[in-house]
């Protein structure tokens, strides 16, 4: 309980940092007085002390305005990369190809985040019907993480991408070599063949622009996701999903770059 307690202070003491600096600039403006300048701290303490939620309601605001600033800069990413973004020939695209929003996904095959997203993410790809749902591998969590997702790119190779992604989503624990290719095997894929074709250095490449993609928009793990013009950092709940997906078709119309 101490430590919520702790996190909950947080702002508060970030509020009282800046009326601290506040008042600091009062002292060292040779304008006022001492005396001047002691009335002005008591009465900044004393309002502060009074009205404690001023504090809070100024972290708040803050916290909306860096949020504000980030998405307006992870749009001007988007714009700028967005040949990329959707249309990367590298990158698998699931549910409707030819639909008029996208839902970009970066992902881990070792992330349970993602694991919890997997479900959620086709269905309401499934009900609806006109979304592009673009598949961007981001190993985050280590060598087994980034053997899966060269594995999995290179099953495009044999045209069994989509069901080699499914069935690794589908595993309990995490990855090693040896699982990653059992589960080749069971979806029928030549191991063999997969083997030499993750050696292609177009993989390597591919993941290096996932990564630049992903660390440009902001994106600190995975999930995170590109719907239309906006980017979201982590697990999204089957309502939110609807929801940006509707928000992406309002303002991208007919397009299928968005």
């Amino acid at each position: 309980m101490r430590s919520v307690r702790s996190l909950l202070r947080l702002p508060v003491l970030a509020g009282v940092g800046l009326a601290l600096a506040v008042t600091s600039a009062f002292a060292a403006d040779k304008t006022f007085t001492d005396e001047q300048t002691r009335a002005i701290e008591e009465t900044v303490h004393n309002y502060l002390v009074t009205h404690p939620e001023v504090l809070i309601e100024a972290m708040q605001a803050l916290d909306k305005k860096e949020a504000a600033a980030a998405q307006a800069q992870a749009r001007s990413v988007i714009e700028k990369n967005s040949e990329v973004l959707f249309h990367d020939p590298s990158t698998y695209v699931a549910g409707n190809p030819k639909g008029n929003v996208s839902i970009v996904e970066f992902f881990d095959y070792q992330c349970g985040y993602c694991r919890a997203n997997f479900e959620p993410l086709r269905e309401a790809v499934k009900q609806d019907g006109n979304v592009r749902f673009v598949l961007k591998e981001w190993p985050v969590l280590g060598p087994a993480s980034r053997f899966a997702a060269k594995a999995a790119m290179a099953a495009r190779q044999q045209g069994k991408y989509l069901e080699f992604h499914n069935a690794l989503f589908g595993l309990k624990g995490g990855l090693t070599d040896e699982r990653v290719f059992d589960t080749a095997a069971k979806v029928g894929l030549d191991v063999t063949k997969l083997q030499k074709d993750m050696e292609d250095p177009a993989i390597e490449k591919a993941l290096t622009r996932n990564d630049s993609l992903a660390r440009a928009l902001g994106f600190e793990g995975t999930p995170s996701f590109v719907i239309g013009k906006d980017a979201y950092k982590g697990l999204l709940h089957p309502d939110e999903i609807g929801e940006y997906v509707a928000k992406a078709r309002d303002e991208c119309g007919q397009t299928t770059s968005c």
